[in-house]
């Protein structure tokens, strides 16, 4: 069912229309005067600004009545995000593979026939252990991943399950962006092939979620050294941090977090193996609000201009 659109969002977008069709006047009056003077290709290269200012235009307007919801499943010191639109279905890593049945009757729940993207942040069991599960409960459209540093049962099991749907990964070694249901993903790969510890963790896909003036960071496993490449990378300011590594600490993650700078953060915790306190600490200085799995499911529901969270 569409929401209702808010006075401030048709403001916003009677605002958006106004100036897109002052640039077309603009351009239109421009082009007349070149026109006069000479022959040439200007009129195509300006037909083309004009589409993609109308492609750009009319991805604002979607975002504006766009809600996105994303629930951070409670299963153990594991990964599992199922990020659901009007159109649109991402689920970022699969937790562990005993845990899977409840990811997979929460996507039933949702009435989720198909996943359009799978990303698996990298390949420790926490991580990847119900990768399989999904692939042979439902359709998935493409499924994203960092390089391989590590064999073990879960990825074999995954592996299996990628051949059995007809399906290849996509190992993203270069920044990536797509979006949906004017919602922006982009997806930050490791720098390097190796790491002097702990490569599997630092080998991370990093995914920033925007919608809006809103996003959310999912930082994976990484520990200092991916967390040092972060540090010198654009643009990671999010209103919603997933802390990295289960809320483990280590002598980055102070500077993340200020780099990071979000509003809320959620640490995938459990009883048996607790984030660290210094970590809480850190996040209760910088003025975040912390969500533990541990103490339950937490979802999200983000808009263009509002973010709530419970659980």
């Amino acid at each position: 069912m569409k929401r209702h659109i808010s006075k401030f969002k048709i403001t916003i977008i009677a605002a958006l229309l106004i100036t897109f069709c002052l640039s077309a006047c603009g351009r239109q009056q421009a082009q007349t005067d070149i026109d006069s003077l000479e022959d040439t290709d200007t009129p195509q290269a300006t037909s083309e600004s004009l589409a993609e200012e109308a492609t750009t235009a009319s991805t604002n307007l979607e975002a504006l009545d766009t809600t996105l919801t994303i629930t951070c499943i409670k299963g153990g010191a594991a990964d599992a995000f199922v990020l659901i639109s009007d159109n649109h279905v991402v689920v970022i890593d699969t937790g562990l593979d005993k845990k899977a049945d409840k990811l997979v009757g929460f996507l039933n729940e949702q009435g989720v026939t198909k996943v359009d993207e799978l990303i698996i942040t990298h390949f420790d069991k926490d991580h990847v252990g119900g990768a399989d599960h999904i692939l042979n409960n439902f359709e998935v459209g493409t499924v994203y991943t960092t390089y391989h540093s590590k064999e073990s049962d879960d990825i074999t099991a995954y592996l299996e399950a990628l051949e059995n749907s007809g399906l290849e990964e996509t190992t993203v070694s270069e920044n990536l962006t797509f979006a949906a249901d004017g919602i922006s993903f982009t997806i930050y790969p490791p720098k390097s092939p190796v790491y002097y510890d702990s490569t599997s963790n630092n080998s991370s896909l990093v995914i920033r979620v925007s919608l809006g003036e809103n996003s959310m960071l999912f930082a994976g496993d990484a520990e200092y050294e991916r967390l040092s490449e972060l540090l010198k990378t654009e643009s990671l300011g999010s209103t919603i941090l997933k802390v990295p590594h289960h809320g483990r600490y280590n002598a980055n993650t102070e500077a993340f977090i200020k780099y990071v700078n979000p509003q809320y953060a959620i640490i995938t915790s459990s009883n048996g193996e607790p984030e660290d306190q210094e970590v809480l600490d850190i996040l209760a200085a910088n003025g975040t609000k912390t969500y533990l799995t541990k103490d339950g499911d937490v979802t999200i529901t983000i808009t263009a201009d509002a973010v709530e969270i419970t659980q």
